[in-house]
């Protein structure tokens, strides 16, 4: 073979080294998985920044209790803010567990990625290793050696053809290997700060619980102070049940309304369910029963631990569930035919206005919200919006 084409085919061959050897310097990034990494990212936030206003209302909260704490008179005033803020941790709480599960699914996705991208790296290796072996078995190590070997301008077409085929393979498999390489540290990397947030989270959980159930005591213990001044008692204690008074009349207006306008979106059907786990709690007041204050109870009382959950007695609709001075944080359900059963002093709540139960379904968690001297649900069951006996209708579970 001439100088001239050995001169030629070692300028071409150092050129296409060169641009091979630039070209596998730049990195490239997989875009499905950003895509997926920034839509999980999205729910996170939304769920920290949900903890974070919740934070907030927790602050101005406590700020509130502690200016009234040491005044007598504002009693009734100092246990809402409790109320308020048991229920608002009560929401962190749920908000919390939601965010733990998001970071669950977020590490559970993620180390299946890098269980994928750790195969991934491993075959590209391999073909790089059989890509050499292969090189070397065909005496092929030497790009330029191949050139240099041509016989003729023809073969030495023939041979470049192959040898920037080969280039470009090689330049492939490393730019391969980097973008792998390079996705599986990131999944690594975002791994590890999904693992340190769902413990942070998980610690922060465990306190909120402990302060709810603290919060939720304390609230309870306020109305008890009480007892010490008997006029102030009495005068807390009429002016909760003539609120109480004005709920129930405009309720049973309400219900009858309901019934008259045949508006209920289900119709329940069997029988009621105790509205409570069954074998936990006692009846603290049954129904014609004294209530403290000596008036006449037209429900039942079961005082259970805190939190304990609230199943729906029926099949129905959530007419209301929302707070009141004297019921706390409360729900009402509307089971068709005219019944309703209502769910009082709830320290949280599972559902919302115009959304449809099923029977069994938690609705809410058992406090001491309103008026009210410790955990326990009061449980009324209404036909025609009048109060009437619960266990006419629910199978006594205590």
């Amino acid at each position: 073979m001439n100088n001239t084409i050995k001169k030629a085919a070692f300028r071409i061959v150092s050129f296409t080294a060169a641009i091979a050897i630039v070209a596998s310097t730049f990195i490239f990034y997989p875009d499905e998985s950003q895509i997926h990494s920034s839509a999980a990212d999205a729910t996170v936030q939304k769920l920290e920044d949900d903890i974070k206003a919740l934070e907030k209302t927790q602050k101005e909260l406590l700020n509130k209790i502690n200016a009234n704490k040491n005044e007598a008179s504002q009693v009734s005033q100092t246990k809402t803010y409790l109320d308020n803020l048991v229920y608002t941790l009560e929401a962190k709480i749920s908000t919390a567990s939601t965010l733990i599960s998001e970071l669950e699914q977020k590490i559970s996705e993620t180390n299946a990625d890098i269980t994928v991208h750790e195969e991934e790296i491993q075959k590209t290796n391999e073909k790089f290793i059989d890509r050499m072996r292969m090189a070397h078995e065909d005496g092929t190590a030497s790009y330029i050696e191949m050139l240099l070997e041509a016989e003729s301008i023809s073969d030495f077409l023939s041979r470049m053809e192959r040898v920037n085929a080969m280039l470009e393979y090689d330049k492939t498999l490393k730019q391969n290997y980097q973008a792998e390489k390079e996705t599986l540290e990131k999944e690594k990397a975002d791994l590890s700060l999904s693992v340190q947030l769902q413990q942070e989270t998980l610690t922060q959980l465990e306190k909120d619980k402990a302060d709810a159930e603290k919060q939720s005591a304390q609230a309870a213990s306020y109305y008890n102070t009480l007892q010490s001044d008997t006029a102030a008692y009495q005068a807390q204690y009429n002016k909760a049940k003539a609120e109480e008074d004005a709920l129930d009349a405009e309720l049973t207006k309400y219900l009858k309304s309901i019934q008259e306008q045949n508006s209920s979106q289900v119709t329940a059907d069997g029988e009621y369910m105790w509205p409570l786990p069954v074998g936990q709690g006692y009846i603290s007041c049954t129904y014609g029963g004294k209530d403290p204050g000596g008036r006449p109870h037209y429900a039942l009382d079961i005082a259970i631990a805190y939190g304990t959950p609230i199943y729906a007695a029926n099949d129905g609709t959530v007419l209301t569930a929302t707070w009141h001075s004297s019921y706390g944080y409360y729900i009402v359900i509307d089971h068709g035919n005219g019944i309703s059963t209502l769910y009082a002093h709830c320290s949280s709540l599972k559902v919302s206005a115009g959304q449809t139960v099923k029977k069994g379904q938690t609705i809410g968690g058992v406090g001491s919200t309103g008026y009210s001297t410790g955990n326990h649900l009061h449980f009324e069951v209404r036909v025609g919006g009048v109060r009437t006996n619960p266990l006419n209708y629910v199978k006594k579970g205590v």
